[in-house]
């Protein structure tokens, strides 16, 4: 079987070739999705850099592999049923073509697959950075609620909501991309997908809600701060963010967590979601 990559210039002829098999399990594929639909609005909405957009087929036309990178976020890969011939020929032309891949990000037995064959391909060094599970909700469960309310964040809290996102940032060290910003801010506020957990008037956790999808949308950034933790909070919030989702008329709602962290783990599974697969984010390193 031999297998060719096209490189397309927008994400409305990627999807053009990509969506119906994207659409077949949105979470699963959620963070390639999300970003492709994304990109269709804005080419630059993620970074000031051109996207590298890319989709491997075999000789029957069928997509084998797809990719999408906004530099200088890793490359987000999708290959499903893993094809390691079709991920060879996508290293290869992405060494042609001179892309400068700093890491890969996709489920983890075709991120794990890709990053062999860099390593084997460019001599550099792969290293695990996260090792995630996506998450799916389509039903809240029932569980006890803390003192509190959510609240939708107003443009007047954008300085409020980048320093909590900063300081999200501080301890997650080494996170690709640029500090938080408040113009940054303004666009999921403008959007109503920025929430807050408020006490007393007094916010003590935040989250957002980014990449909606065909029929979800995920549930992202989810902090509260060391002196608020423990009580509850952050659960709260993300059963009432996902409550509104659904009120927007999402039929079901994912997010990410970090295996490394068995509190978001366990309870965002007391919420109510399910985990559908793991993701493993690489970094690729000179020796």
């Amino acid at each position: 079987m031999t297998y060719k990559v096209v490189f397309y210039q927008n994400a409305v002829d990627f999807l053009g070739k990509a969506l119906t098999d994207l659409s077949i399990d949105g979470t699963r594929n959620n963070l390639i999705l999300g970003l492709a639909l994304r990109l269709k609005d804005d080419i630059h909405a993620y970074t000031e850099n051109d996207p590298m957009l890319a989709i491997v087929t075999d000789e029957q036309g069928a997509n084998a592999a797809m990719a999408i990178m906004t530099p200088p976020f890793p490359m987000i890969l999708h290959s499903d049923p893993v094809n390691s011939e079709a991920l060879e020929t996508l290293a290869d032309a992405l060494i042609k073509s001179d892309w400068q891949i700093l890491g890969v990000n996709g489920e983890a037995q075709a991120s794990d697959v890709f990053a062999l064959i860099w390593k084997q391909k460019t001599g550099l060094e792969t290293r695990i950075n996260t090792n995630l599970r996506a998450y799916e909700l389509k039903k809240i469960e029932d569980f006890g609620y803390p003192p509190g309310r959510m609240r939708v964040a107003k443009e007047s809290d954008a300085q409020i909501v980048c320093d909590m996102l900063n300081a999200m940032r501080d301890e997650l060290v080494g996170l690709p991309g640029s500090p938080a910003t408040p113009e940054g801010a303004l666009k999921s506020i403008r959007l109503s997908r920025t929430f807050f957990w408020v006490v007393d008037d007094q916010i003590v956790s935040i989250t957002t809600a980014v990449r909606p999808q065909i029929k979800g949308i995920c549930i992202s950034g989810v902090y509260t701060p060391p002196e608020f933790r423990r009580r509850g909070y952050a659960r709260a919030l993300v059963a009432e963010v996902t409550r509104e989702m659904f009120a927007r008329g999402y039929q079901l709602t994912n997010l990410f967590t970090d295996l490394a962290n068995p509190t978001s783990n366990k309870i965002y599974q007391e919420i109510g979601y399910k985990p559908v697969c793991d993701y493993h984010q690489y970094t690729f390193e000179a020796v």
